[in-house]
């Protein structure tokens, strides 16, 4: 799936991304370093209420975002790099 959208679309476009994924729970993000992957899933972790700080894993192995879903569950978002 190809979604292009501009800075100022990009919170409706989180929102939308996960009214079409509800369930799913794998991503791949592709793109050039500083093309915008880790500044969308900030607008994915804000769509879903995350209140950790958000950054990008460049220097880590992995980051782990914390929300609670609508029926009150606790759940992640997972935020790593590839080596790929």
């Amino acid at each position: 799936m190809e979604m292009i959208f501009s800075f100022d679309e990009i919170g409706q476009t989180a929102a939308r991304f996960w009214e079409q994924f509800p369930e799913q729970r794998v991503f791949v993000l592709h793109g050039q370093m500083g093309a915008g992957k880790t500044t969308f899933v900030n607008a994915l972790c804000a769509a879903r209420g995350v209140e950790d700080a958000t950054a990008s894993p460049t220097f880590s192995i992995i980051n782990e975002y914390r929300y609670h879903d609508a029926a009150g569950r606790a759940r992640s978002i997972f935020h790593r790099t590839s080596t790929a």
